[in-house]
């Protein structure tokens, strides 16, 4: 590998908490993978999503990753969490090389291994595949309520993609003919991702959103409390376009990261009247009808009306942002005026307060105002104030460390937070294994509630990176990861010393001293083992023995409430026995 790949490779395996020892193709997958998909998906690309969607030691294919809705998906029963609603699906399939150059033999593997994944009679029986090819039948059963199904096969290689590859073109040719056979995409794609363009797109992958406007027709509002600057105005769509696509004119999905509101589609019906009044040129019209689109930046670096953002978001607007792209090619749509309101501002509650009080007319769940609630910043308030002695760090809003130095393994984002907090304190570990959306919407009362304590959360996020460390340091680990939240309760079984009860989240003054002080105990003594390396590994081990004894290696076993049961049923046995040993010692 050359000395500049290597370079980056060598930053995203440090900067991701990836084993310095892990093989180097390994890593360049996990590396074009995170590279290619970034900006395809509405949402952080962690360590954990990278290995869910790598496909092993599996012939011909690296990656395969599907998005429904610009989510991403790593189970078929996180598919339920789209009922009622009009899917967008995209798959990804990769296959990345270090090698410098292009093979046809290898482009024409790796595409007859994408076309046997869609076939109802598969050639290849290949295990690894099994997990993607269940969220593919589950799709199956929703035909009827995918608006849009499109393919993408990348074949990345670090070397030089050649102007006239008459072979390989040949072979992506034919190989599209028999995709396009199956009559289920809409659009196919074969793409040969060469170094210089994987090189970029990886920069633009690890940079803040970075966007330059003429915003000539606007006014400046001044003498707003932590606000650095502020306008409000119109801008014609031949400047607005420059916020919500990237160079090559496509549409940048993270920048609605922050909105409490996912893309509906052009199918729902507020959008198709955005759509109608820009297909009619109802140009004039549209500036009064709509209700614009609210930014958020860290920064402004322009001068006069000519802004520079840094690090922005569009917090209000999603669905107009959105229809406006679908519509970008409606001739004069340049003329279109846009109402615009642009926020300069890094204080946190003020960017809150904005978010919420803009999308006061929208109907939003719970869920999408976690990132928001006064009980995050508290949670967030407790790591800071712990941070010197564990280095960890929580993530309450997608890309907050963006800007920083630290590096992804000591970082606790909200997803993985809820995960780990309801295997640990609630015995869900084969619900948050499968499908948080159900733990979201079943759950919803159990979590992040503001009368919590923070406490048992952060134990919770501190065991969550403790683990990553030891997979780090010790490959026997690798075996259970996939089952890494039971063994998270299982560590709690072993180590408190009163059995949890749902009243111990309360913060103290919530409920009597006395409870306190016993539930106070408990998590010192958590968190005393989990600051204990020795202590550590040997309750880990020993929950790990305990599991052993389950029948973890049945079908879905991470996912299966049985195994939960018959694990938990294991560890009272044993604190049970250990008791009364305990006790015929004492006598």
């Amino acid at each position: 590998m050359d000395s500049i790949s290597k370079s980056h490779l060598d930053n995203f395996i440090t900067k991701f908490g990836f084993n310095s020892s892990i093989k180097e193709s390994e890593a360049f997958e996990h590396f074009s993978a995170f590279t290619l998909l970034t900006q395809e998906v509405n949402g952080n690309l962690l360590k954990p999503d990278l290995e869910a969607i790598s496909t092993g030691q599996a012939k011909g294919v690296d990656t395969i990753a599907f998005c429904i809705n610009e989510k991403l998906v790593l189970t078929s029963d996180e598919v339920d969490n789209f009922e009622n609603q009009s899917l967008l699906v995209d798959i990804f399939f990769l296959q990345s090389k270090t090698t410098e150059g292009f093979s046809d033999t290898e482009l024409g593997n790796f595409l007859d291994v994408v076309i046997d994944f869609f076939s109802d009679k598969p050639q290849y029986n290949i295990a690894e595949l099994e997990g993607p090819k269940e969220i593919y039948k589950k799709l199956l059963k929703k035909l009827a309520t995918i608006r849009e199904f499109n393919l993408h096969c990348l074949y990345v290689s670090l070397g030089q993609k050649q102007q006239n590859e008459t072979t390989m073109d040949s072979t992506k040719n034919i190989k599209k003919a028999l995709l396009a056979n199956y009559n289920l995409f809409k659009n196919i794609d074969i793409d040969l991702i060469d170094k210089s363009t994987l090189i970029n797109a990886h920069k633009k992958a690890i940079s803040p959103l970075r966007a330059t406007i003429k915003f000539d027709n606007k006014i400046q509002l001044t003498g707003i409390a932590d606000v650095d600057e502020a306008y409000i105005g119109f801008i014609p769509f031949s400047e607005f376009k420059n916020l919500i696509m990237d160079d090559n004119q496509i549409k940048i999905k993270s920048l609605f990261n922050d909105n409490l509101r996912d893309f509906l589609g052009l199918d729902n019906p507020i959008n198709q009247g955005i759509k109608k009044t820009l297909e009619d040129k109802k140009f004039n019209e549209f500036s009064l009808l709509n209700n614009g689109v609210t930014v958020i930046a860290d920064s402004n670096t322009g001068k006069g009306n000519t802004l520079i953002l840094e690090n922005y978001q569009i917090v209000n607007g999603c669905q107009t942002s959105n229809v406006l792209f679908e519509c970008k090619e409606i001739p004069e749509m340049e003329k279109v005026l846009i109402p615009l309101k642009v926020v300069i501002t890094k204080k946190e509650e003020l960017r809150d307060e904005i978010i919420l009080t803009t999308n006061s007319q929208s109907k939003f769940t719970e869920e999408q105002l976690f990132a928001i609630t006064q009980f995050q910043k508290t949670l967030e308030d407790f790591y800071n104030a712990n941070k010197t002695t564990d280095n960890l760090f929580y993530e309450r809003r997608t890309n907050q460390f963006s800007n920083s130095s630290i590096s992804r393994s000591s970082i606790i984002e909200i997803k993985e937070q809820l995960k780990s907090f309801m295997a640990m304190f609630f015995d869900l570990p084969h619900l948050v294994a499968g499908n948080i959306g159900k733990v979201v919407s079943t759950h919803k009362d159990k979590f992040f509630q503001k009368d919590h304590s923070p406490i048992p959360y952060y134990i919770s996020g501190l065991l969550s990176t403790k683990w990553d460390k030891l997979l780090l340091n010790d490959d026997n680990y690798k075996e259970f990861n996939k089952y890494r939240y039971h063994i998270f309760m299982g560590f709690r079984y072993l180590v408190e010393d009163l059995q949890f009860q749902e009243s111990y989240l309360k913060s103290p003054k919530n409920y009597s001293i006395k409870v306190e002080q016993k539930r106070e105990n408990s998590y010192d003594k958590l968190l005393s083992v989990l600051r204990n390396d020795e202590e550590l590994k040997n309750t880990i081990d020993l929950a790990i023995e305990l599991f052993k004894k389950s029948d973890y290696n049945r079908a879905k076993g991470a996912y299966s409430n049985p195994i939960t049961q018959e694990y938990k049923k294991n560890l009272q046995d044993y604190i049970n026995s250990d008791t009364e040993a305990e006790v015929t010692a004492t006598i």
